[in-house]
């Protein structure tokens, strides 16, 4: 009477002959991903001992079919019951310490009494863990110490408040970006002079829709370039494409509210490109439609962190730590996982709708949404990005001329008298004087009955001014 095994579990396999060494191969590769296994050839499904033939080869065979399938390669112990003509042959496997363990180009691991291919997420991050390095610190060939961008260094000096004299190769140093291995991934995104060229995906995509579908593009833009501009070059997209409003309270002040609150949508947009997964394909994507505002990053959340703790006190949890640390010194980002707490406080404090957090098929968003109800002061005069920087001149210099105003944004005569000439219709700006002597002037600065003479085709409107 056969004699009968015990049932298969998480750490034995039966195999009934040799004839798959694929499965095999496998098999090894998923435990030693777990806790090690051990693989017995020469027996049923069911737990019967039927046996296997042994040629003079078949245990060298075996050997070296697994080694050469595996990666990294493992060296099981190989073991056999019996005479050779009905042989129990076992293999017992380790616990490997590099994970995961990798079979024909594919990655495993033994749950229950299956083999599991493991996702990309869990692959990189059992890789992170038993290398002790986040992909951030590992060394990227491709990159030389000429690759590296001196401007941006002395940028990142500044902003840090180190000495832009401070060498190259000691902030590199200093950052945990320059190890005995060389030059890591880190590095290249942060400084170098063109990070695409090793890291393509590492852009920011941004588009202005029409209506509330991503279907008609009104601005899009792709920015590229290092961590430490990006933030920037980002934010200005959405501050063109967004209504703004103005509240000018005398000749040196000027505040601008904008549409969404620009402390949060540039800390959202920080955020994005400083955590986002760069060993993922896609892009950071910035959307903006008529009812709201996404941003969007590839990359799930931490697995320990969920989106309801994001709304509350929680641990940071940096998926890259020298880049987090970099943009730490460079002011640009806390240490402390407050960021979207800043959000929702500001956008709280805006009256807006509290930002939506969400996390799902590999992406992270967040999402502004329109007050129901938007406030008539934000809403009462909207600024295009040349209307802003002409009252910022004004407001600086006192006064603008139609020829200043020409050679600021290259347009002709005509066109800029019609531009200046909408100030005067909004009430904002007074024509004064005459001739060549012609200039605008903050109507908030008028002083009545003495300049009164200079004004020429005084305006409806004119010498007062619509505050909000």
């Amino acid at each position: 009477m056969p004699v009968t095994q015990a049932p298969e579990y998480e750490h034995v396999e039966y195999k009934q002959s040799l004839a798959s060494s694929r499965d095999i191969a496998e098999t090894v590769a998923a435990f030693a991903t777990a806790r090690g296994g051990t693989i017995r050839i020469g027996i049923a499904p069911d737990g019967r001992r039927i046996g296997v033939q042994l040629g003079r080869v078949t245990l060298e065979n075996i050997a070296n079919n697994i080694r050469d399938s595996t990666d990294p390669p493992q060296y099981p112990s190989i073991t056999v019951e019996g005479d050779e003509d009905a042989a129990v042959i076992n293999i017992r496997v380790e616990e490997s310490a590099l994970k995961p363990v990798w079979a024909h180009g594919v990655p495993f691991k033994r749950v229950g009494r299956s083999n599991q291919r493991l996702s990309p997420e869990e692959t990189k991050r059992l890789m992170e863990i038993t290398a002790g390095r986040t992909w951030d610190a590992l060394p990227c060939p491709e990159l030389r110490m000429e690759d590296i961008d001196r401007k941006t260094v002395e940028l990142f000096l500044r902003r840090s408040g180190q000495s832009v004299r401070t060498t190259t190769k000691g902030v590199l140093e200093n950052l945990g970006l320059l190890t005995r291995d060389g030059l890591c991934n880190g590095a290249a995104l942060l400084f170098a002079k063109n990070p695409q060229r090793i890291v393509p995906e590492a852009q920011v995509k941004c588009a202005r829709f029409r209506g509330t579908t991503s279907v008609e593009f009104i601005d899009e833009q792709t920015i590229t370039g290092n961590l430490l501009t990006q933030p920037d070059m980002a934010l200005a997209f959405v501050l063109r494409n967004i209504q703004q409003s103005i509240r000018i309270t005398g000749r040196a002040e000027r505040e601008t509210i904008s549409e969404y609150p620009e402390a949060a949508v540039r800390e959202a947009v920080i955020n994005a490109i400083c955590h986002r997964d760069y060993t993922r394909t896609g892009t950071v994507q910035i959307r903006i439609y008529d009812d709201r505002l996404e941003i969007w990053n590839p990359g799930m959340l931490p697995p320990d962190l969920t989106v309801e703790a994001l709304y509350r006190e929680h641990p940071s949890r940096p998926r890259y730590p020298r880049i987090a640390s970099a943009l730490h010194h460079a002011d640009m980002i806390e240490h402390w996982g407050t960021g979207t707490l800043r959000i929702v406080e500001v956008c709280r404090e805006r009256g807006l709708p509290r930002p939506r957090f969400s996390s799902e098929i590999g992406v992270f968003m967040v999402r502004f949404e329109k007050a129901p109800n938007i406030a008539p002061q934000i809403v009462q005069r909207p600024f295009s990005q040349r209307q802003l920087e002409t009252l910022a001149y004004v407001q600086k210099y006192g006064k603008i001329t139609t020829a200043v105003y020409g050679q600021l944004f290259g347009l002709g005569d005509t066109q800029s008298r019609k531009d200046l000439g909408w100030f005067v219709r909004e009430g904002l700006f007074v024509r004064v004087g005459a001739g060549r002597s012609v200039h605008y002037i903050l109507a908030s600065s008028f002083q009545g009955e003495e300049d009164a003479k200079m004004v020429q085709g005084t305006l409806p409107g004119s010498g007062s001014l619509r505050t909000i």
